[in-house]
């Protein structure tokens, strides 16, 4: 049985609101049960809403708010690579996500593909974020995450490595492997919105 820890609409907002990020809900959303394919896991699972009005829960948005200062906890590590790839600018899915809060231990080390259903790189940032703000816990500290973003050159993006410098965004072709790459998803598609 994993451990859930789920936060509520009104606490989602309360913790965006402390980098900056206007995050209102105008309908109310209960949170559904932990998918089936994620109930017979020992892993954490981390879960939240995202409201219909979401154009603030971009990357590009988010590092904005957050900013690239590491003396100042969320950040983002400052790399320019990813300042023009489309993936900063498209807003998190409103819905419920439902995130392992690390790499399952059977992704480690494989390429990138659907086996595993990768989440988008902005559900992983708002999940590290959220938790760090609500328990100052770095995620993903030493791993990083495949995401289903694509990058240019064909590569996928990768989210990880959040430490004292922020959270990397990085890119590697499909075929890429290795020891500190996984992916953070259950395996569970988004929950549609309540």
């Amino acid at each position: 049985m994993p451990l859930a820890i789920s936060i509520a609409p009104d606490e989602m907002t309360r913790r965006l609101a402390r980098i900056g990020v206007d995050c209102p809900f105008t309908t109310s959303m209960t949170a559904p049960q932990v998918p089936a394919d994620l109930a017979d896991k020992t892993i954490r699972i981390f879960s939240f809403p995202v409201p219909p009005v979401n154009a603030a829960l971009t990357l590009a948005n988010l590092r904005r708010c957050a900013g690239i200062d590491p003396a100042r906890q969320p950040s983002f590590f400052d790399h320019e690579w990813y300042a023009n790839e489309p993936f900063m600018n498209e807003p998190c899915p409103p819905g419920w996500r439902f995130l392992a809060m690390d790499v399952l231990p059977e992704s480690i080390n494989q390429p990138w593909g659907e086996l595993w259903r990768p989440p988008l790189a902005v559900e992983v940032v708002l999940m590290l974020f959220l938790h760090f703000l609500g328990t100052g816990e770095q995620l993903l500290s030493r791993k990083h995450t495949w995401c289903r973003d694509s990058a240019s050159l064909g590569r996928r993006v990768t989210v990880g490595a959040f430490g004292r410098n922020g959270v990397f965004l990085s890119a590697h072709p499909p075929g890429y492997s290795s020891r500190g790459l996984g992916t953070a998803s259950g395996g569970c598609p988004p929950v549609p919105p309540c």
